[in-house]
């Protein structure tokens, strides 16, 4: 007798292999989905940074970037203008937290793109690693 499939016992073995697999692959799925979400979050703070830069150099006045180390956020604002909150951005929910400072928790871009001073913040992520964000006196942003 030819018969094209299989029985149901195959099917079962099949089914059981898949949910084995898929269930032995699921903790690495979720910790490489954190590790990549953390990243993302530094990376999200280093373009918030540019765009301040951005920003002064566009409208010719000078930008302020305030970090709230409570709650968790960065506020970009103008210095020389009425209407002084222009963006934020809150990543207290996003498991990551700014660890310290260089200088007080403000960064400001001079009209020319330069920053006031230079800064390096210490971010530290959900399984607690340390990443640094630099801003140089030329107001270039860099992540390490």
């Amino acid at each position: 007798m030819n018969e094209r499939g299989g029985s149901l016992v195959e099917l079962c073995t099949v089914v059981a292999i898949i949910g084995i697999v898929v269930g032995v692959s699921v903790p690495g799925w979720a910790a490489l989905a954190a590790k990549h979400q953390q990243r993302a979050v530094m990376v999200e703070i280093g373009s918030e940074l540019r765009m301040a830069r951005q920003l002064a150099m566009a409208r010719h006045e000078r930008i302020r970037v305030v970090v709230d180390v409570e709650q968790s956020e960065l506020r970009t604002e103008c210095m020389d203008c009425s209407a002084s909150l222009l963006r934020r951005y809150e990543f207290r929910h996003k498991g990551t937290t700014v660890e310290s400072m260089t200088t007080k928790p403000e960064l400001i871009f001079q009209p020319s793109g330069r920053s006031a001073t230079a800064t390096t913040l210490v971010l530290v992520d959900g399984r607690r690693a340390p990443h640094q964000i630099t801003v140089s006196i030329t107001g270039r942003v860099t992540l390490s």
